[in-house]
């Protein structure tokens, strides 16, 4: 069969969130390496080049996060009046299946390794059934290498992600899963709580053909937290240290109480780490379930940080519910403290499907708004506990010009401040 993956782009989505490290997605790639040779495979990513409707193809395969659910469908429903089978799956449909369905001949529900074979089974059949869902956690120590070659033509000139500042296609899963339970994530609901990480070994095989492949030694980490199996963790920056790489991954702030840790990040090339703080309030921290977090320990991690010369990007909520309208001072007063080693990535609470979040304000009739190309992180889709929407909305457009280097410029911010200053009504309903 000859399959096309895609990955979705709404061209008419305006992100204000910055995308500080907008590295290559490989779930596909991940899936090619569990689809038979005798399949043809191609990846089409909407940022960089359309999608050819009407080219010869037997089976489409799609899969996209929340904001970019609306343009998945859109995709899939014009492959399918064309009858070309369509299969959609990730996070967000496997939390919206029946959403999902209308638009689709098959919904994959968790993870796809486990349900992939089938699937290509039913399609060459012309049998696919209405929904897979995997029955158990995908075992990680079957993971196979994935297809990088190809995304290979997203790395010639004007085709180029750029994550953390580097033009790189070395991503690489060391695990899945996440100890901790926020309730704003989806990751645990997708994943589960169970921590399950790739034999060191194989970790380290695949970074070494990465690394003399595609001839670059800067490495995406893509785990949610690397910390979640510690002796696992500290066996890897150990090897790491002997191969000469540079990498960036994602951490929580209590990595800072780790001495032996941070040193082994430092020496095994760690250049960046992506840190999610959420908030400099500890009421706010509460609200979320972010128990690891620690507001009075947050001065020493980064001095930690920059102990070891390690670049920092926090990520910062606004609009939970123990933020109130001096919440944005604040933290902008925290951020100006650190700057030359701390980016900020300023974003609004949202609720996105398969989190408790989006369920418990679903049951306080605190949703304002269900379209899901506003769940992009930089719009206003609930009622904030204790400031309007339109406080909530200037407050991160007011912080995020506070910031310098950030890729939003003045004359955004400007535009998105006289949307708010000429609209006549209240913008918590569909203007953000």
């Amino acid at each position: 069969m000859r399959i096309k993956f895609i990955y979705p782009n709404d061209p008419q989505i305006n992100i204000i969130q910055l995308r500080l490290f907008w590295y290559p997605l490989i779930s596909f790639p991940v899936l090619a390496a569990y689809t038979p040779e005798e399949h043809h495979i191609e990846i089409i990513d909407e940022i960089f080049e359309p999608i050819n409707f009407d080219e010869p193809v037997d089976l489409v395969g799609i899969t996209a996060m929340t904001y970019m659910a609306p343009r998945a469908y859109e995709i899939a429903d014009a492959f399918r009046q064309r009858g070309v089978p369509v299969v959609v799956g990730g996070i967000h449909v496997s939390s919206m299946r029946e959403e999902a369905k209308q638009h689709a001949d098959a919904v994959v529900i968790g993870e796809a390794e486990l349900l992939w074979e089938q699937v290509l089974e039913d399609a060459a059949n012309n049998s696919l059934k209405p929904f897979y869902r995997a029955q158990s956690p995908f075992d990680v120590s079957r993971y196979r290498r994935p297809r990088y070659e190809l995304l290979e033509t997203y790395f010639q000139p004007g085709k180029q992600y750029h994550p953390y500042g580097y033009n790189s296609l070395n991503v690489i899963e060391m695990s899945r899963g996440c100890p901790f339970d926020c309730d704003f994530c989806t990751v645990t609901n997708y994943f589960g709580s169970n921590y399950r990480s790739r034999p060191v070994e194989d970790v380290v095989r695949d970074m070494r053909y990465l690394k003399l492949h595609f001839k670059d030694r800067f490495f995406n980490i893509n785990d949610d937290n690397l910390l979640g199996n510690r002796p696992h963790f500290v066996e890897l920056l150990k090897r790491l240290c002997k191969i000469n790489i540079q990498w960036a991954g994602q951490v929580s702030s209590n990595v800072a109480k780790d001495d032996e840790v941070m040193k082994l990040m430092a020496e095994s090339g760690c250049q960046t780490l992506f840190v999610g703080l959420e908030s400099i309030c500890e009421d706010s921290l509460k609200s979320i379930n972010k128990k690891m977090n620690r507001v009075k320990e947050y001065d020493r991690f980064m001095e930690q940080c920059q102990k070891f010369n390690i670049r920092v990007v926090v990520s910062i909520i606004f609009g939970l519910d123990g933020d109130r309208e001096d919440s944005f001072k604040n933290t902008v007063d925290f951020v100006n403290r650190y700057k030359g080693l701390l980016t900020p990535s300023y974003t609004i609470l949202t609720p996105f499907p398969g989190s408790r979040l989006y369920e418990r304000l679903k049951a306080e009739n605190r949703i304002i708004d269900f379209d899901w190309r506003h769940y992009d992180l930089g719009h206003v889709v609930i009622q904030p506990k204790n400031m309007s929407p339109k406080v909530l909305k200037e407050g991160l457009l007011w912080a995020m010009s506070q910031f310098e280097p950030y890729r939003m410029n003045a004359e955004e911010v400007s535009k998105e401040r006289r949307k708010l200053t000429m609209s006549k009504r209240d913008v918590s309903v569909k203007n953000f």
